[in-house]
């Protein structure tokens, strides 16, 4: 969670084989872009992890 209250969740899908990205902002849709790409780019530094149900 950002100090501004923006926050970014990954978590495993209860039923299927998948990763779901959630990101959440109250300040903005700029902010809550801002928050999917540094999840992104986390996620994308390891080749292990596929794909998942979330893009912007």
């Amino acid at each position: 969670v950002a100090e501004d209250g923006t926050w970014g969740l990954v978590r495993a899908s209860s039923n299927k084989p998948e990763l779901v990205v959630v990101v959440e902002s109250p300040v903005s849709s700029q902010r809550r872009r801002q928050m999917f790409e540094a999840v992104d780019a986390v996620l994308r530094r390891s080749p292990e992890v596929g794909a998942y149900n979330q893009t912007f």
